[in-house]
């Protein structure tokens, strides 16, 4: 018996021993997978006397990117030092999507830093379909032209349709709905001969808020959706919202792709958040408050009845195949509305004009 308890001792023993490489093992593998980041995150130079490191993402969210721009988000930063005092010209670019933004400063020993985020060129945004690999080009020369740190930092542009959901983006959804594209003035004008199909006393023309009861904001809103199925013939296709409050910035599940209703409209076919979008461009288009509803795996459409955004009411695309009648839509989505709202189902609500107060427009 005694001998049996030395050897489950010993066999203890080699385990915990075992149990603490792995730990230590564990632990210096994470270490260096944070450095790692860190090192891909950061590209140090410079010729002497000058130290040059900076600073960029490996990847962008092209449809982010007006909004960084208009918030001036420090999206690209240059760490600078000179051994001696040095005037220095910091140039940063994003080859073949941005213009190229400069900055003058006085090096001296101590690090001092400079962000940047160069304003995109026109079309650029537009043209980016695809995921496109380009680069950061960087240069750090002196007043008199002699070049100190030149380097082209590998960067993916996410294409202008992908959007990321998660929490921290939730707002970003708003660069998709773009009320100044002429195919939204388009809809409108078309919306607007079906105001006469609403009950009177209907508004003559599209007014928003201005002298309309709750009861004609619903009937311009219904004359938009009606438009839809009976105009542009639009056909919704059944695709999931890949959005969870829970969501972390690195989940790629969070990822979707989301065309433009510029694009909706041209193939005639969109999916729930798609058509949201495009409904929300034309409510807003009209000077109407939109707001964006998501439950688990679907979105759709919330406008307020008034200025004041007390009461809303919900319109949902997916009854646009079935040449269901605007009001009829309006009924369902108001129930499941208040079904989602009892069972503490709703994930979100996205008013668009929250968006448009912390700078996020519209992509075009």
């Amino acid at each position: 018996m005694k001998k049996k308890s030395i050897f489950l001792v010993l066999i203890l023993l080699v385990l915990t021993i075992l149990s603490s490489f792995y730990v230590v093992g564990g632990t210096q593998a994470y270490s260096h997978y944070q450095q790692s980041i860190l090192e891909d995150q950061q590209h140090c130079g410079g010729q002497a006397p000058v130290r040059i490191c900076v600073r960029a993402p490996t990847a962008i969210f092209s449809a982010f990117y007006p909004s960084y721009v208009s918030t001036q988000y420090p999206l690209f930063t240059i760490d600078y030092s000179s051994s001696e005092p040095l005037t220095l010209i910091l140039s940063v670019t994003v080859t073949h999507f941005s213009q190229t933004q400069t900055h003058t400063v006085n090096a001296t020993t101590g690090t001092q830093s400079s962000t940047f985020i160069p304003a995109q060129l026109e079309q650029a945004l537009a043209k980016l379909t695809l995921e496109t690999n380009t680069a950061l080009h960087v240069e750090v020369k002196d007043t008199r032209g002699h070049s100190y740190y030149v380097d082209d930092i590998a960067l993916l542009l996410h294409s202008r349709w992908l959007m990321q959901w998660t929490t921290l983006n939730r707002l970003k959804i708003a660069a998709w709905v773009t009320p100044g594209a002429p195919s939204i003035a388009k809809l409108v004008t078309k919306a607007t001969a079906h105001l006469k199909d609403q009950e009177a006393p209907v508004p003559a023309a599209m007014v928003g808020y201005n002298g309309a009861t709750p009861q004609q904001v619903m009937d311009q809103v219904d004359a938009i959706y009606d438009t839809l199925w009976k105009d542009y013939h639009i056909h919704y296709i059944q695709a999931s919202v890949p959005y969870s409050a829970t969501a972390l910035p690195a989940d790629n599940t969070a990822m979707q792709t989301v065309k433009l209703p510029a694009e909706v409209l041209q193939q005639h076919s969109g999916m729930c958040i798609e058509l949201t979008a495009l409904l929300a461009a034309a409510v807003e288009r009209i000077g109407l408050h939109a707001e964006i509803v998501i439950i688990p795996g679907h979105a759709f459409l919330g406008v307020a009845l008034t200025s004041d955004n007390k009461q809303f009411q919900y319109w949902d695309a997916v009854d646009v195949n079935n040449n269901v009648a605007a009001d009829s839509a309006m009924t369902a989505a108001n129930n499941l509305y208040s079904q989602n709202e009892k069972q503490h189902t709703i994930i979100d609500t996205i008013l668009i004009s929250d968006a448009r107060n912390t700078h996020i427009g519209p992509m075009f």
